[in-house]
C-alpha cells in the first residue's frame, strides 16, 4: 500500500476516504479542461508533471470526492487549489476489482463543501515517476513508455489524471467524457512531440525545446508521441513519422488529402480550420484514433492496404458532437461504413455489398450467443456500455440508409446534419429527423428496426443477400 497526504493537512486525514471502496459510478466527476505541463527525462526513463484539471458534477445529487486513475508507477507530491492552497488527498496502487491484473494509481480528493450538481471544482496536481506500459495485463499493445528511442504519454496508461475508479464496469458505463485541453511537453532537442491539437508555440532553450499543443475540437482523450520524427505537411494535414519511412509518409499525406478532398464534394466544406494529424508509432503499440488524429503503426507506413483507418477517421471530422450522455456512439457505425465506400470511389472496386454481408454474418453468429445484441436497441448502447457494437450493427444501419435513399440524397443527409448540429450538438433523435426531412423515402420503420428496437437482429439471422438487409422492412 502507498498513502500520501500534503504535510499541512494531516488534520483532515480523516476525511479522506477508504480507497478500497468504489462508489456508485454515478458519482463520477466529468472532466472539462485541461493545462497539463509534463518534462520529460528520456535519459532517466522518467517523467516530472503539473496539471491544472477542471472537473464538473453533472449528476444529480452533491459529490463528496474527487476519484482518479493514475499509471501504477506515478506518484502525485500535493493536490492544491487555484489559489495554491493544499487539499487533503489520498493515492494508493490498487488492483482493478474486475481486472485484478490491471493495476493503477487511485487517487482520492475530498471536496469540501460537497460539489451541488451543475458546478465545477479545479484541482491542481503535482505528480511524476515513470511509464512502463501495461503488456504484462495481456493488453499487449500498451507498450508506452519514456526513452529516448520513443516515448509515448496518452489515456491508454493513466498518464494523465482521470475521473475513475479501479474498475472497468464502472468506468465503461460512464461514457466517454470530451474536453478541452493546453499542453506543454518539454523534451530534449534532438526529439520532437506529436499531437493532434494545434501547435500554439514551440520555445527552444539550450538543449531543450517545449511543444505547446491546444485542442482543436473538444477531445475524447490526449496522445503524446515523442520521437526523432520527420514531418510532411500539406495545409491542415500532417504526417509525424520516423525517418526510415518517408516513402510511405508521403504516399499516407496523398491518402490524406484526397480522402479530404472527396468528403468535401460529398459533405460539403468544414466550418473552420481542420488540422489533423497521422502520428507513426511502433509496430505493436495499437493503432487509434481522435477526433483530430491518428497513432498509426508503422506497418500501415508500407502497406497501402492499411488507407482505409484514414477513411474511418477523417469521416470523423464531418461529425457533430453528440448531445446524449453517454452517447451511442453511432458516429463509428458511419465511419465504418464509409470505409467501403470510400475505398470503391477512389480505387474503384466494389466491395460495398460483400463487406455488408460479411459483418451480417459475424452478428448472426454473435447474436444467439449475446443477450444483450438481443434486448438493448443500438440507440442505448451507450447507456449499456456497448459501443463496441456500434461499430458493425451501426455500419449495417448505414449500409441499409446508403441502399435505400442512394448515395446523393445519403451524402446530403450526413452533411445537413454536420451543418445543422455541428456547433451546438446532436442526437439520435436529431439524426432521423433530418434523414426523414432531406429523404422522400419514408424512413420511420428503417430507423425503428435498426435504430430504436432489436428487430435488426431477424434481418442478420435470415439475410442471403445484401438486399435482406435494408428491404421489404419488418414492422
Amino acid at each position: 500500500m502507498r498513502t500520501a497526504l500534503t504535510a499541512s493537512v494531516l488534520a483532515l486525514c480523516a476525511s479522506v476516504p477508504a480507497l478500497s471502496q468504489s462508489p456508485p459510478d454515478s458519482l463520477l466527476l466529468r472532466p472539462t479542461r485541461y493545462d497539463l505541463n509534463v518534462q520529460l527525462d528520456l535519459e532517466r526513463q522518467r517523467m516530472e508533471a503539473t496539471v491544472r484539471l477542471r472537473l464538473r458534477n453533472d449528476n444529480q445529487v452533491p459529490v463528496r470526492t474527487a476519484s482518479l486513475l493514475l499509471y501504477r508507477l506515478l506518484d502525485v507530491r500535493s493536490v492544491r487549489d487555484p489559489s495554491g492552497a493544499p487539499r487533503a488527498f489520498g493515492q494508493r496502487v490498487a488492483a482493478f476489482e474486475d481486472f485484478a491484473k490491471l493495476q493503477a494509481n487511485h487517487v482520492v480528493v475530498p471536496l469540501t463543501p460537497a460539489l451541488a450538481p451543475g458546478e465545477e471544482v479545479t484541482l491542481d496536481l503535482q505528480y511524476g515517476g515513470h511509464v512502463l506500459g501495461y503488456a504484462e495485463t495481456g493488453m499487449l499493445y500498451i507498450r508506452d513508455r519514456i526513452d529516448t528511442t520513443y516515448a509515448m504519454l496518452r489515456m491508454d496508461t493513466f498518464a494523465y489524471p482521470q475521473p475513475g475508479y479501479p474498475s472497468d464496469a464502472v468506468n465503461s458505463r460512464r461514457g466517454l467524457p470530451v474536453y478541452d485541453y493546453t499542453a506543454t511537453i518539454t523534451v530534449p532537442a534532438t526529439h520532437t512531440v506529436a499531437n493532434g491539437g494545434a501547435l500554439v508555440e514551440r520555445r527552444a532553450d539550450g538543449t531543450t525545446v517545449s511543444y505547446v499543443y491546444r485542442s482543436v475540437k473538444p477531445s475524447w482523450r490526449m496522445d503524446f508521441a515523442v520521437a526523432r520524427f520527420k514531418i510532411l505537411r500539406d495545409g491542415d494535414l500532417t504526417v509525424f513519422h520516423l525517418p526510415a519511412d518517408s516513402t510511405g509518409a508521403t504516399r499516407i499525406l496523398g491518402a490524406m488529402t484526397r480522402t479530404l478532398a472527396l468528403y468535401t464534394r460529398w459533405f460539403g466544406p468544414l466550418r473552420g480550420k481542420a488540422p489533423f494529424a497521422v502520428i507513426e508509432i511502433p509496430d505493436g503499440w495499437g493503432s487509434q484514433a481522435d477526433v483530430t488524429s491518428i497513432l498509426q503503426a508503422a506497418a500501415a507506413f508500407q502497406d497501402a492496404r492499411r488507407e482505409s483507418e484514414l477513411y474511418h477517421e477523417i469521416s470523423h471530422l464531418w461529425n457533430a458532437a453528440n448531445a446524449e450522455a453517454p452517447a451511442p456512439r453511432w458516429e463509428e457505425g458511419l465511419a465504418t461504413f464509409l470505409e467501403d465506400v470510400t475505398a470503391d470511389s477512389l480505387s474503384g472496386t466494389v466491395s460495398t455489398d460483400s463487406s455488408a454481408m460479411r459483418v451480417a454474418r459475424w452478428l448472426a453468429g454473435r447474436v444467439p450467443r449475446d443477450s444483450a445484441l438481443r434486448t438493448v436497441p443500438p440507440a442505448d448502447y451507450g447507456k449499456r456500455a456497448m459501443t463496441g457494437h456500434s461499430y458493425w450493427v451501426g455500419s449495417l444501419m448505414f449500409y441499409g440508409l446508403y441502399r435505400l435513399v442512394g448515395h446523393d440524397v445519403f451524402r446530403r443527409i450526413i452533411g445537413e446534419y454536420y451543418r445543422r448540429h455541428e456547433a451546438g450538438g446532436g442526437s439520435s433523435a436529431d439524426f432521423v429527423q433530418v434523414a426523414k426531412e432531406v429523404s422522400a423515402t419514408d424512413l420511420t420503420a428503417f430507423f425503428d428496426e435498426w435504430l430504436f428496437s432489436t428487430r435488426w437482429n431477424a434481418r442478420v439471422l435470415e439475410a442471403r443477400h445484401p438486399a435482406d438487409l435494408y428491404q421489404r422492412s419488418r414492422r
